[in-house]
């Protein structure tokens, strides 16, 4: 797009292409008479050489506030100061067509100068700093967490362990009536599965005792496989597609399964009218060529890939909390994810999900290999 009437225009529209902050120009009759590379690069706008519309260059774009709602193109920062609005810095989160959310920090100023006159608008792109922030906080959140349940199942594990104490000595008694007898039965049924809870919490907050030895990955994977092949509906496909050539990696072969299974049903979960899914194993560099994963340490990755629903970005921060679920109620306890993640960050490894709404998940399990995770 060509520079509007200011000269040396050579010099400006170099200065305005190295200041890496977007700039765009809109006159009073809302046409963009300039937006340089940043401009059109992070609104994803075609620049054909001729000015366009204000309103169908921003097609691509949902605005929204930090709450969520949307905001419509005539409440935008650029049209209210077209109306004369002083307009102060404010935080945006912009939704693009494909379900990426950028975040943005926007100014905009009316301005009438050498014939010209309408609205230039500042835009910083701040999507990377907010996903450090956001990164770092749940991280924190989620350490919180961990310490706080493991202080829930010791205490737990101890009420647990006297009520299946007596539950036994009451059934060793010789006139313990069928009736009593079959009570306390049930009373031990439940006992069990509320001491399963625990065992699941105590996966996330990472207290459980790990039994480590040189694994193959490729191993792991087969064998969770073989357990959930049953779970496989017909209208799902499974595609595997694991590396020969993978380092060992040093872990507890049966938790390991476990988080694989955890994800792998939940992959089938939301494909609940059917669709693709896809495991793999990788070494990370590989996975950093192929998708852009930054991974220096050089870790052994699983990638389980579904075509489901997908998960919303505001709720990507929060699948791996304990009890967080999506699912109805009675449908699941929502310790699967964060006992997963326990599982992995005990091993020294993380967990990294890619979702968009209607295109599916991605989660990818990095383990250190063997010589590493020590």
């Amino acid at each position: 797009m060509p520079i509007f009437c200011l000269q040396p225009a050579g010099l400006l529209q170099t200065i305005f292409e190295d200041i890496g902050v977007a700039v765009a120009v809109i006159d009073r009759d809302e046409r963009v008479v300039f937006a340089n590379r940043t401009a059109l690069e992070l609104f994803e706008a075609k620049d054909g050489g001729n000015t366009v519309q204000f309103r169908n260059w921003l097609q691509h774009c949902r605005f929204e506030n930090s709450g969520g709602s949307e905001i419509p193109i005539e409440e935008s920062a650029v049209m209210r100061a077209m109306r004369g609005e002083r307009i102060e810095s404010q935080e945006l989160r912009v939704k693009m067509l494909d379900g990426r959310t950028k975040w943005i920090l926007d100014w905009a100023y009316h301005f009438s100068a050498m014939g010209l006159e309408g609205v230039i608008t500042l835009i910083v792109d701040q999507t990377f700093e907010i996903q450090l922030r956001k990164a770092a906080a749940q991280l924190q959140r989620m350490e919180t967490m961990g310490s706080l349940a493991a202080g829930l199942t010791h205490d737990f594990n101890n009420i647990l362990n006297t009520i299946s104490t007596n539950i036994a000595i009451a059934l060793g008694q010789a006139d313990c009536s069928q009736i009593v007898h079959a009570r306390l039965e049930q009373i031990s049924g439940a006992t069990d599965r509320a001491a399963g809870l625990v065992r699941r919490l105590m996966q996330f907050s990472r207290t459980q005792e790990l039994h480590r030895q040189a694994l193959q990955v490729n191993d792991v994977v087969q064998d969770a496989l073989r357990l959930i092949h049953p779970l496989l509906r017909n209208n799902i496909s499974l595609a595997v597609d694991l590396d020969d050539d993978l380092p060992l990696i040093y872990g507890d072969s049966p938790q390991i399964e476990q988080v694989l299974v955890n994800l792998i049903v939940n992959a089938v979960d939301a494909m609940p009218d059917g669709g693709h899914l896809r495991v793999s194993t990788a070494r990370s560099q590989e996975l950093q060529k192929a998708s852009g994963f930054e991974d220096p340490q050089g870790h052994v990755c699983i990638s389980i890939t579904d075509s489901g629903v997908g998960i919303p970005d505001e709720l990507q921060s929060a699948i791996f909390e304990p009890f967080f679920t999506t699912k109805p109620a009675g449908k699941g306890t929502g310790l699967g994810l964060s006992s997963s993640y326990g599982i992995v960050r005990q091993h020294n490894g993380r967990i990294e999900v890619q979702s968009k709404p209607g295109y599916g998940s991605t989660f990818n399990v990095f383990f250190p290999m063997a010589g590493l995770s020590a």
